[in-house]
């Protein structure tokens, strides 16, 4: 139902309609509703429209963390679903930055607060699967704009590791040859 009447919609308006819908559908199972909140949040990532998507990647994760609060304890969370979230914390901080770099001055006080969730949410997303590569990618260049650049080599180090550990050869040579971007002074952390 979620693939025919949300997900397989176009263009990304029509989908936004369609899944905002689905979801007043009473009668829709909950496991739904946080990847239809991630359909929404694709679509508006499409029209570039980054304030929307991080909205609803936000609904997302907190519809997809609802089940694994009712667990007695963590323990019986299935690693699948430790990925995925880690997953979801990654992609909400990349609509993050794609949020600061199309929207704030580099050096402003906006940006440095969207870089700073932006790292929040590199680092949930690392609590959830310690070996994700490409969010350690990630976090080390927003270290390297807070000047932590110590912190961003030690990131791209095990970013190389872990891809290298998954087989992702690619990964691990593109970030052997990655620069990290230069250091933005008012974005020091005292």
């Amino acid at each position: 139902m979620v693939d025919k009447e949300c997900r397989d919609v176009l263009p990304p308006q029509a989908k936004i309609r369609a899944c905002l819908n689905l979801l007043g559908d009473r009668r829709l199972p909950a496991a739904s509703v946080a990847p239809i909140n991630g359909e929404i949040s694709s679509a508006f990532q499409s029209l570039r429209d980054y304030s929307n998507a991080i909205k609803y990647k936000k609904i997302e994760i907190e519809r997809a963390l609802a089940p694994l609060k009712q667990l007695p304890s963590s323990d019986e969370a299935l690693p699948a679903t430790f990925g995925a979230m880690s997953l979801r914390y990654t992609e909400l901080g990349t609509l993050q930055a794609l949020n600061r770099l199309a929207n704030f001055n580099s050096q402003s006080d906006e940006a440095r607060r969207g870089a700073t969730e932006e790292q929040n949410n590199y680092n949930l997303a690392l609590q959830y699967n310690p070996m994700n590569y490409r969010t350690y990618r990630y976090r080390a260049e927003i270290r390297s704009l807070f000047c932590d650049s110590a912190s961003a080599a030690q990131d791209l180090e095990a970013a190389v590791r872990f891809a290298e550990t998954a087989g992702d050869q690619t990964a691990a040579r593109d970030y052997k040859r990655a620069t990290l971007g230069a250091c933005i002074p008012t974005w020091r952390r005292e």
